[in-house]
């Protein structure tokens, strides 16, 4: 299976996804190493919230196929009518993987991303790939901010104990340590300020 070359990114867009992560915690009257709820900031942004199994009643097989794991792929959809959106996610899943689900529409959001029809005119669904990416760049800095990930490190919190503080899974935890250079940041602090 061929790898995925690496995502490019604007100049200055992780920085600004850092942005993002403080500017939203100062707002909701958070400290820049305190957990994000995305429920939370969907609220703050305006940005109602459903579970797909609210629609059971309108559409039955539908809800059931997507919560019964039979389409591991649906997580959560964003629904535009003008300028409001609509958050409809999969809650048949864990909670750390719907948190990470509706971080993730909450950026196409808050950058901007527009709406495109769900199918071209072959039939063959749309997809941006770089509005792909920055979302899935946002959404674990906005769960684990950048400071987030340095407490982690200097703190030698327990990666499970991070999962459960922070609400997100494994994965979403090491990948913010990764991409922050949280590990190596913390040694040069300790290198240059020995106790």
């Amino acid at each position: 299976m061929a790898r995925r070359k690496q995502p490019k990114y604007r100049y200055g867009f992780k920085s600004e996804a850092n942005g993002y992560a403080r500017e939203f915690r100062e707002e909701l009257g958070l400290k820049p190493i305190d957990p994000l709820c995305p429920w939370s900031l969907a609220d703050y942004l305006a940005i109602p919230v459903e579970p797909l199994s609210a629609y059971k009643d309108m559409i039955p097989k539908s809800v059931e196929y997507y919560r019964n794991g039979k389409a591991d792929g649906f997580s959560a959809i964003t629904i535009i009518d003008g300028y409001k959106r609509l958050i409809i996610h999969n809650d048949a899943h864990h909670p750390r993987r719907q948190a990470a689900n509706i971080a993730h529409e909450l950026s196409h959001g808050i950058l901007g991303h527009m709406p495109q029809p769900v199918l071209d005119e072959n039939g063959c669904r749309h997809f941006n790939q770089q509005e792909e990416d920055e979302a899935e760049w946002l959404g674990p800095a906005l769960l684990i901010s950048e400071e987030a990930a340095l407490h982690i490190v200097k703190t030698g919190m327990d990666i499970n104990d991070a999962v459960r503080h922070y609400g997100v899974s494994k994965n979403i935890v090491q990948m913010r340590i990764n991409v922050t250079g949280a590990k190596n940041r913390v040694a040069r602090m300790s290198d240059t300020n020995p106790s």
